[in-house]
C-alpha cells in the first residue's frame, strides 16, 4: 500500500512542473540601443539638398542623384544594425524661399514625416538672397565664358548705384529671412521630437575676387545671413556650418565658374561630411521589442503550491495509514 501512495506522490510531483508550464509568462519589453547616426532622416529646403545640377537630378525624383542626402542614406544603410529600420525622406524644392518652406511646414502636408523623423536637416534662405546678388553680377556685364567683367561699358558711379539699390533689396530680404527662420524652426519643433539642424550658406561669389566691390558686398550680406542663423539657433536647432567648410573653395566645390551657385559633386561630398559630423556630435537611439526571461505567474505559483499541498496530504495520509496498520498488528499480537 505504501508503495502505491508513494508512487502516486511521485507521479504528482512529476506532473507539477509540466502543469506549471501553462502558468508561465515572458514580458515583451522595449530595449533602447544607443547609436551615433539617425535611423530616420528628413531633408527640407531648396535646391541644395534637392541636388540640383548633379548627374541624375530630377525635380520629380530626388533619390537618384548623388546629393548629400542620398550619400548619407547609402552610407547609413550599411552602417545601421539590421534590427534598426533606416529611412530617408527628401522634400526639398528647387527654387524654394524661406516663405515657401514655412508654408509647407504649416500646411500639415508633412506632419507625419516630421513626427517619425529622428533628424530634420534644413537648407533654406539662399534663394531669398543669392538671386539678388547674382543680379549684380549680370548687370555689371559678367561674361561666363571668359570669366571677366565688361567694365569698359559701365562706370564706377553706375556700379555704386547698383550696389546701393541691391543692398537695400538684400537687407529687406535678410529682415524677412530673420523672421521666417524662427517661425520655421518653431513650426518644425512643434511637429517632431527629432533633432533639427539648419545649414549655413556658403559664399559662391567669393570667386569673383577680381571685382572687390562684388566680393565685399557678398561677404557682408551672406555674413549677416549666417549670423542670423547662429543667433536664432539657441534652443531651437543645431547649426551645420557649411559656410566655414566652403570658405576659400567656392571655385572647387560649386559650379560658380559656369555662373551656377550650386554645389558640384565634390561639394555634396563635403556637405555630407559636415552633416554626418553634426549627427555624431548629437547621438541617437532606437528601440526594439524583446522578450524577457520566463517567470511564473500568480496562477503558476498557486498551481505549484496546490500540488505540493496535495503531495503532502498523500504523504501524511500514507503515514497515518501505516501507523494504523502497525497499531492493529500490535493489538492482534497481544491477543
Amino acid at each position: 500500500m505504501n508503495r502505491r501512495f508513494m508512487g502516486a506522490a511521485a507521479a504528482l510531483l512529476m506532473v507539477i512542473p509540466q502543469t506549471s508550464c501553462s502558468f508561465t509568462a515572458r514580458d515583451l519589453n522595449e530595449v533602447r540601443h544607443d547609436i551615433q547616426i539617425p535611423p530616420t532622416m528628413l531633408f527640407l529646403g531648396d535646391s541644395i539638398p534637392a541636388g540640383y545640377g548633379l548627374d541624375g537630378y530630377s525635380a520629380e525624383d530626388l533619390y537618384k542623384c548623388r546629393s548629400y542626402a542620398n550619400i548619407l542614406c547609402d552610407r547609413y544603410g550599411k552602417e545601421l544594425p539590421e534590427d534598426c529600420k533606416e529611412k530617408m525622406m527628401n522634400y526639398a524644392v528647387s527654387g524654394a524661399e524661406s516663405s515657401d518652406l514655412l508654408e509647407l511646414v504649416e500646411s500639415g502636408k508633412i506632419d507625419s514625416e516630421l513626427a517619425e523623423s529622428d533628424a530634420v536637416v534644413v537648407s533654406i534662405g539662399g534663394n531669398d538672397l543669392l538671386g539678388i546678388m547674382l543680379g549684380i553680377i549680370g548687370k555689371l556685364g559678367y561674361n561666363a565664358e571668359t570669366g571677366t567683367f565688361d567694365t569698359g561699358n559701365i562706370d564706377i558711379f553706375t556700379a555704386a548705384s547698383m550696389l546701393t539699390s541691391m543692398g537695400t533689396e538684400a537687407d529687406a530680404a535678410l529682415d524677412g529671412f530673420e523672421e521666417n527662420i524662427v517661425l520655421i524652426a518653431d513650426a518644425i519643433n512643434a511637429r517632431t521630437d527629432g533633432q533639427l539642424y539648419i545649414q549655413t550658406l556658403y559664399d559662391p561669389l567669393e570667386y569673383f575676387d577680381r571685382f572687390s566691390s562684388v566680393t565685399k558686398f557678398s561677404d557682408e550680406k551672406i555674413g549677416r545671413f549666417n549670423d542670423i542663423i547662429e543667433e536664432k539657433s539657441d534652443g531651437r536647432y543645431e547649426v551645420i556650418d557649411v559656410a566655414a567648410d566652403f570658405k576659400g573653395r567656392a571655385d572647387k566645390l560649386t559650379n560658380i565658374r559656369s555662373f551656377d551657385i550650386h554645389p558640384n559633386a565634390e561639394g555634396h561630398e563635403h556637405i555630407a561630411e559636415d552633416v554626418d559630423a553634426a549627427f555624431r556630435r548629437t547621438g541617437f537611439s532606437y528601440t526594439t521589442e524583446e522578450y524577457g526571461e520566463e517567470y511564473l505567474t500568480g496562477a503558476g505559483y498557486a498551481a505549484i503550491a496546490g500540488g505540493i499541498a496535495a503531495v503532502l496530504a498523500i504523504i501524511i495520509g500514507a503515514i497515518g495509514i501505516a501507523g494504523s496498520k502497525r497499531k492493529k498488528r500490535k493489538q492482534q499480537e497481544k491477543r
